[in-house]
């Protein structure tokens, strides 16, 4: 499943966006979550499918435009359902659970997937969570090793879950994965208080909640300090998600997005000083 995309196809016009990895925990939904906000805010239409039966996280808290695909004895079969569907939205979104990793590469194959896409001007974004553990390293360079440059690669990496990536920085599938194009997305850390209190609404819903629903919407009850700084978190997000829009969106919508913002670099002050340093060299 190495082959290219094909080079004749000057426009993508519709992304299939999946994470590939054994381990849960990672904050794969949450990541889910806030782009398929960034998404809806850049007028992207989006369609999403939970296959995670534990937890649900990504269809509670998108009831309507989330379909859950309750798990079978053929999954493989449900998600080739979910490929062949591609060309129904721009950006097709999929939350797989825990230790889905070989199922979707084998749905992948048998389907011959990279070419089911160049027959509609498609594009799979594969996300990948560099840990620091040999198991988890093993599994990303196996996924790597299968695909290669047939898709797009994202290295994501969630702070709060995910504290450091020692054995992944500067390795050779570093090199390699940015041989093929990948490109990288932090997500910014929120305060535990902010999540703690976000988490407390979601029990009182008994549902999901999405940052952006819990700043629009009153009946959640956000608290005004939280609110900023879920503000803030959002917005930081998205300037990084806009950053990496080619590799996950149509070309023509990344393409219309405004550059990433650069932080200006403030010069320090000048120290104003009554001492004549003429006077002492």
């Amino acid at each position: 499943m190495k082959t290219s995309v094909d080079p004749t196809i000057s426009e993508i016009l519709h992304r299939l966006v999946v994470p590939i990895q054994t381990r849960g925990n990672l904050g794969k939904s949450t990541e889910a979550i806030a782009r398929c906000e960034w998404m809806t805010e850049r007028h992207v239409t989006w369609r999403g499918y939970d296959l995670d039966a534990f937890n649900r996280t990504l269809s509670t808290t998108y009831p309507e435009g989330v379909v859950f695909v309750e798990p079978g004895s053929e999954p493989e079969g449900e998600l080739i359902k979910i490929f062949r569907g591609l060309a129904q939205s721009e950006v097709t979104v999929i939350d797989p659970r825990a230790h889905m990793n070989r199922t979707i590469l084998r749905a992948m194959e048998m389907v011959r997937l990279t070419q089911l896409c160049e027959a509609v001007a498609a594009r799979v974004t594969v996300l990948i969570y560099p840990v620091d553990e040999v198991s988890d390293m093993d599994d990303i360079a196996q996924t790597v090793e299968a695909l290669g440059d047939s898709v797009d690669w994202v290295i994501v990496r969630n702070p709060v879950k995910i504290h450091t990536t020692k054995f992944f920085k500067g390795s050779e599938l570093e090199s390699q994965l940015f041989g093929f194009g990948a490109v990288r997305l932090e997500i910014p850390a929120l305060l535990s208080d902010t999540r703690n209190h976000l988490r407390s609404r979601e029990i009182q819903l008994g549902r999901g909640l999405s940052p952006a629903e819990a700043l629009r919407n009153p009946n959640v009850q956000l608290d005004i300090a939280h609110r900023i700084v879920l503000e803030q978190w959002l917005a930081e997000l998205f300037v990084r998600l806009d950053a990496i829009a080619g590799h996950l969106i149509p070309t023509a919508k990344a393409k219309a997005l405004q550059p990433a913002r650069v932080r200006e670099v403030v010069a320090p002050k000048r120290r104003i000083s009554g001492v004549n340093l003429e006077n002492i060299r």
